[in-house]
């Protein structure tokens, strides 16, 4: 597959018309962005003369509520933006102490850092599978994959990357969009290429399950993907009868004119036959090598999401009866 045709970046020219097409409003960004210019020049202190600004944007209020707060609440921000850095998290943390809300904590610092912050809205949370322990290290989270993208597809700005990535999201979510003429074949490109937002969206889905037991991963996997978590309970199979023989003193090897590894049917009824393991599950064991080979080696799959869910059960109970 193409990993290069897809270009995000072509999506940062399509955010106004995309937005205005699916919510019949946008926000006005670069009002937005000259009105806070003077936060980050040290010009201006954050004050509620900013926040009353934001409350005018319609389409913010059309998706968030800013809360209510006195100028007081802001004085931590005193002299904050003008030293703010990339991916600040004392600042992060500060501003989301006073407004309880990342996505508008997020807003803020966009609008006053577009170089180096961006808005975490749902749209894309969503199709990034943005993580984290609590909802400042998702913040720093997101600003990592926005990073990322930027080298890859060589924007100015990390508040560019999130406007297309949010353009992105709305085609993703919405066929209206998908199938407009004007970005059909931006989405079709998306769809028909492993890309690097696709690799952020998988690294951040599997990163949750990374530590997880391989049994256990295949049982996930069983309602997406069948015969993936298949060929991973396959594996299990042959590292289990592998341990076991290990452990009952038979070998792998058979060296006789020339060294043979013996294949896993063979090794299981080695072990049946000093008992090791009982008839049935000697039966058992070759019924379920011969779906992982068909399932590495065939084409044309037969194997059945039902033979994959026993298969994965059994070895996990044999795992867990002979302790390995």
């Amino acid at each position: 597959m193409n990993s290069q045709k897809f270009d995000l970046k072509q999506l940062r020219d399509h955010f106004s018309d995309i937005g205005e097409k699916r919510w019949g409003q946008i926000l006005h960004l670069e009002e937005l962005e000259s009105n806070f210019k003077p936060v980050k020049e040290g010009k201006e202190e954050l004050s509620l003369n900013h926040i009353k600004i934001i409350r005018k944007d319609c389409a913010f209020t059309r998706w968030w509520k800013m809360p209510d707060i006195s100028e007081g609440e802001l004085a931590p921000m005193i002299g904050v933006f003008v030293k703010l850095v990339p991916k600040d998290k004392e600042v992060i943390w500060k501003l989301f102490d006073i407004l309880k809300n990342i996505e508008i904590v997020s807003c803020i610092l966009r609008f006053i850092d577009p170089q180096n912050y961006g808005i975490l809205s749902p749209p894309v949370e969503n199709i990034l599978n943005v993580r984290g322990k609590h909802q400042v290290e998702k913040y720093l989270n997101y600003l990592d994959d926005l990073e990322k993208l930027m080298g890859e597809y060589n924007f100015k700005r990390i508040a560019d990357v999130d406007m297309a990535l949010w353009a992105l999201a709305n085609l993703i979510n919405y066929s209206e969009l998908r199938h407009n003429a004007l970005y059909s074949d931006i989405f079709n490109d998306f769809e028909q290429t492993v890309n690097p937002v696709k690799k952020i969206m998988a690294k951040n889905s599997f990163e949750q399950i990374l530590e997880e037991l391989p049994l256990y991963k295949a049982e996930l996997f069983i309602d997406s993907d069948y015969i993936l978590a298949g060929i991973i309970a396959g594996r299990e199979l042959e590292l289990f009868i592998k341990s076991l023989c290990r452990k009952c003193g038979i070998k792998l090897i058979e060296r006789t004119k020339r060294t043979r590894y013996l294949s896993i049917p063979e090794l299981s009824e080695k072990l049946q036959n000093k008992k090791a393991i009982t008839k049935e599950e000697d039966s058992l064991i070759k019924e379920w090598w011969n779906i992982r080979c068909d399932l590495f080696h065939e084409e044309e799959i037969t194997i059945t999401r039902n033979q994959i869910e026993k298969m994965i059960n059994g070895i996990t109970r044999l795992k867990e009866d002979y302790q390995l």
